[in-house]
């Protein structure tokens, strides 16, 4: 059995999802100046059909609420700016490399559902919490389980083996499994390959801890994103799996320590989420399939919200704790 490293190394060297080719790594490093020059920005693009396609989905999208199409590159980079059209390229990259291959036992419905939901409940919190940071959330929602595609690309055999475990009902928690038969997790192959494509730091910080329960991520002393990827990913977790008090929990555990009004914030994302999941997963050109049960998951949440709080065993934490 290979060494964590040696199969974080092996990913690194022969991934199945290849590295970002020229043209999004010269998007990544212009996008990092916030003063550079977007006609630069929309020129690489211009030069390559999938990131212009999917730029002109997202100008043209329905979430964002524009008044008439567009079809220029340079008026759709001004349109989303420049945070967006950094998170839509780096996205589109992963998701069109995801999407080229299948293997056996990876579930493609479940792993997009999954993604997507992350990344709009990860949007929604930080429009609530951190204003400042919610397109990189939508990529770290987007992004936090990329080290299972990786690893069921990357190193079929092993990973296999894994996915096989995780088939079987009751359903086991993902992240103990790979440890206990792989000596590393999706999280820590995820935050190492994005690394090495020049990702920003808190977004690695926060896939590489997305799986972390509410104490873990208080002794790991995270930050405000950090704990509210984790949050995102826990709701994503119900919208698949349903509600159970130990989901309920690590959810409000990680809610809790972010505002005092745990249940309304809750109430409020789950207004319109499905519906915001699927208008995302759209402009990716995504197909979800059925999310019919991920909505009855959802109203079972909320008619069990108002017991949430005397129910759980977290303890809250100071606020303070996970300041910015």
């Amino acid at each position: 059995m290979p060494t964590a490293d040696q199969i974080i190394q092996q990913i690194r060297q022969d991934p199945k999802i290849p590295a970002p080719s020229q043209a999004v790594f010269k998007v990544l490093e212009l996008t990092q100046d916030r003063e550079c020059d977007i006609e630069r920005v929309a020129a690489v693009i211009s030069r390559d059909g999938g990131l212009t396609a999917q730029l002109l989905r997202q100008a043209n999208s329905a979430l964002y609420g524009f008044d008439s199409p567009t079809s220029s590159i340079p008026d759709a980079c001004m349109r989303l700016g420049l945070k967006r059209v950094r998170s839509a390229v780096i996205n589109q990259h992963v998701v069109s490399g995801l999407g080229k291959a299948r293997p056996p036992g990876f579930d493609a419905n479940r792993y997009w559902q999954a993604a997507f939901a992350t990344s709009v409940a990860a949007q929604d919190l930080c429009k609530e919490l951190a204003t400042a940071s919610t397109d990189d959330a939508g990529t770290a929602g987007l992004l936090c389980d990329i080290g299972v595609g990786l690893m069921a690309f990357g190193v079929p055999g092993l990973y296999g083996a894994v996915l096989s475990q995780a088939s079987r009902p009751p359903s086991p928690d993902l992240a103990a499994t790979e440890r206990r038969l792989l000596g590393v997790t999706h999280a820590e192959v995820g935050a190492a390959v994005l690394t090495d494509w020049g990702l920003d730091d808190q977004v690695i910080e926060a896939i590489r801890l997305h799986h972390k329960d509410p104490l873990e991520l208080a002794e790991a002393e995270s930050g405000k994103f950090s704990r509210i990827i984790a949050a995102a990913v826990a709701l994503s977790g119900i919208a698949l799996d349903g509600t159970d008090m130990d989901a309920m929990s690590v959810l409000f555990g990680h809610v809790d320590a972010l505002t005092s009004d745990a249940d309304g914030l809750v109430s409020r994302l789950l207004d319109q989420l499905v519906a915001h999941i699927q208008g995302t997963a759209q402009s990716y050109a995504v197909e979800l399939g059925s999310v019919d049960q991920m909505q009855a998951n959802f109203d079972e949440l909320i008619r069990d919200l108002p017991d949430v709080g005397k129910n759980m065993f977290y303890q809250p934490l100071p606020k303070d704790m996970f300041a910015s």
